[in-house]
C-alpha cells in the first residue's frame, strides 16, 4: 500500500487548504478508486448485457476492471489525462445511451 501514498502530484500553494484544495488532494489520494468507479460505469453504460450474468463471471469482471483501474493510475501518476479521458468517455456514453433510448420511441 505504499505506492497509494505516492500517488499524490498536487500540492497546494496556500497554508489553510481551502475547498477545492482538500477536494483535489482526496481525489488524488483516492485515484485508483475513482478511475474504478469510471470504468463500472462506463461497464455498464454501453458494453453490459441486457440479461443478467452469473455471480463467478460479475465477481471477475470486478476483479479484471480493478486491475485495469490499477494500470490506469499508474498511467495517471505519469501525469497522462486518464481521469479526464473517462469522464469524457462516460458522458459520450451516456449520450449515446440517451440518443438510442430516443431512437426505440420515436420506431
Amino acid at each position: 500500500m505504499e505506492w497509494f501514498d505516492l500517488v499524490s502530484t498536487y500540492e497546494p500553494t496556500n497554508n489553510p487548504l481551502s475547498t477545492y484544495d482538500q477536494l483535489r488532494l482526496w481525489f488524488d489520494h483516492m485515484r485508483t478508486y475513482v478511475i474504478f468507479i469510471y470504468l463500472i460505469l462506463l461497464y455498464y453504460t454501453g458494453f453490459a448485457p441486457k440479461g443478467r450474468m452469473p455471480i463467478l463471471k460479475t465477481l471477475l469482471l470486478i476483479v479484471v476492471l480493478f486491475m485495469g483501474a490499477m494500470l490506469f493510475s499508474v498511467l495517471d501518476i505519469m501525469n497522462l489525462p486518464v481521469r479526464s479521458a473517462l469522464f469524457v468517455a462516460l458522458i459520450i456514453m451516456a449520450l449515446a445511451r440517451l440518443r438510442r433510448k430516443d431512437l426505440r420511441e420515436e420506431a
